[in-house]
């Protein structure tokens, strides 16, 4: 009976060595939107494909991290890229990067909400630029990929983790989730951290040296301008959001995308079936539907105006040299429209894309200007 006693206090005291190292530093990996565990033994991923014309279909893999009290990860992609969002909106996110550093917190109800996904953008380029590429003719090394996570928790302690990622024949995805040594020969995660997204405008120059009568210009770099309506939806999130449905022949290719409104912006969240003008970053985060970066939300005018702009806007090149490939809205005001054109001469595309600003005067929209 003393020696039973004596290997169950063993065990317990072991036990109780362990327990502070190993308990808290267990981390897991989801399938963002189904939940499943990404394990060691892996799994094709069933969230999208891709296709030997480079032609990709949802999102190959978009995964959230599960543990507690994880300080940061460092994350490093080795091939492709990848994004990081955010849908708390307290912390940087990064779009088409490779290694950056997200700062986690003790709060693990939110780890649910950083969500990471990869994006093979090489590969699209080389289905889509080469017409005798296919997936099988790919480079091994192009085919796989891997996503270091160095991981630090609020007691200092540390473990890395690793997603690997394989490019099947038939265009889908297999995934695994492991812990990883890092070796000399990855040389891939001593790249410096990319820059964060800028979400919001910016003001140009200092605004203390601004001249008071002549208003400081809004920068908006890197911005696209589209219409669409909002519509009703059922995706829940922590913050409020809507669900655009993007014009037709709005420029853009997305048939509908996610926008998160921040607490001025929240009012839109009640206006279903209201068309609006949207400005917003030219980065997508590709999910499903995608998700992009709102900088600005004002109701459009009338969808009929907008045509009868965009048919006064072809007409008008049909007395030119000019034949219109495709119109893109830049900006539309209750009284101005301005259109950005691809047009082609004599059968050759023009660049880059000219300018023509169409103004309401009588009920009737008119070009008042027209060039570079």
């Amino acid at each position: 009976m003393g020696a039973v006693a004596a290997c169950l206090a063993i065990v317990i005291a072991v036990g109780g060595i362990l327990a502070p190292f190993s308990g808290g530093m267990i981390v897991s990996a989801y399938a963002y939107g189904t939940n499943e565990e990404i394990t060691a033994a892996g799994a094709v991923m069933n969230s999208g494909t891709i296709s030997d014309s480079g032609e990709m279909k949802g999102q190959p893999l978009m995964f959230y991290l599960s543990g507690k009290d994880i300080a940061t990860v460092r994350f490093s992609c080795k091939n492709q890229q990848i994004n990081f969002w955010d849908w708390t909106e307290k912390r940087d996110e990064y779009g088409n990067a490779q290694n950056f550093t997200v700062a986690y917190g003790e709060d693990e109800s939110e780890y649910y909400y950083l969500t990471i996904s990869w994006v093979p953008n090489a590969i699209i380029r080389e289905l889509t630029d080469n017409e005798d590429s296919t997936i099988a003719a790919l480079p091994e090394e192009m085919r796989n990929d891997i996503i270091v996570m160095e991981i630090t928790f609020e007691n200092g302690k540390t473990t890395t983790k690793a997603i690997t990622i394989s490019l099947l024949d038939d265009g889908r995805f297999f995934a695994s989730f492991d812990d990883y040594q890092i070796s000399e020969e990855d040389t891939f995660i001593n790249r410096p951290d990319s820059e964060a997204i800028g979400a919001a405008p910016v003001i140009e120059d200092n605004y203390k040296e601004a001249d008071p009568n002549e208003p400081e210009q809004i920068v908006i770099p890197n911005s696209i301008t589209f219409t669409g309506t909002i519509i009703d939806n059922v995706i829940e999130s922590l913050v409020p959001i809507i669900l655009v449905d993007v014009e037709e022949n709005s420029g853009l290719s997305y048939d509908k995308v996610l926008f998160e409104l921040t607490e001025e912006q929240k009012d839109w969240k009640l206006k279903t079936g209201t068309w609006v003008q949207i400005v917003c970053s030219d980065f997508f985060q590709e999910s499903t539907p995608p998700i992009g970066n709102l900088i600005s939300i004002t109701e459009a005018a009338p969808n009929d105006e907008l045509k009868i702009a965009d048919e006064a806007a072809r007409a008008y090149y049909e007395n030119t040299v000019f034949e219109v490939v495709s119109l893109e809205l830049k900006s539309q005001t209750e009284n101005k429209i301005i259109f950005s054109v691809c047009a082609s001469k004599d059968g050759v595309i023009q660049g880059p894309n000219r300018t023509i600003t169409l103004q309401l005067n009588n009920e009737t929209w008119e070009v008042v200007n027209e060039g570079y």
